[in-house]
């Protein structure tokens, strides 16, 4: 098969799984997720973009460590306990299991010392070396 055709697989397998009941679910609850809960969005970023930065400059020894980790894990937990947004991590993780079996398959198919992911999503060591 040359490379074109092998684009345009590729093409068709995005174009199949986006028009999957999964996927347009996913999509569906994403727009409503973010219309819904803008404010407890907007409240996690923050927290989460706060937690990065004291994790950059300093980590568990930086002086507003413990409160920033307390906020973070407050607002996390108010966003991610929402019925549709736990809907949504579900069908996500759907769908990523169906990329981890897609990528398996090409990589068996290619070579069984190609790095794959397993069901957990971790890939598994091979080598590439000549026997």
């Amino acid at each position: 098969m040359d490379r074109m055709a092998i684009i345009f697989k590729a093409y068709e397998v995005a174009d199949e799984i986006k028009s999957s009941e999964t996927y347009q679910n996913l999509i569906k609850l994403k727009i409503e997720i973010d219309s819904k809960y803008k404010e407890e969005i907007m409240a996690f970023k923050k927290a989460s973009d706060a937690y990065n930065t004291i994790m950059e400059t300093g980590g568990t020894y930086h002086p507003d460590f413990k409160e920033t980790v307390k906020r973070f894990a407050l607002d996390k937990r108010v966003l991610f306990e929402k019925e549709e947004v736990k809907k949504y991590i579900e069908l996500e993780s759907l769908i990523q299991k169906e990329l981890d079996e897609i990528s398996r398959t090409l990589g068996e198919m290619v070579s069984s010392h190609i790095k794959t992911p397993n069901e957990f999503g971790f890939t598994k060591e091979g080598s590439c070396h000549a026997h």
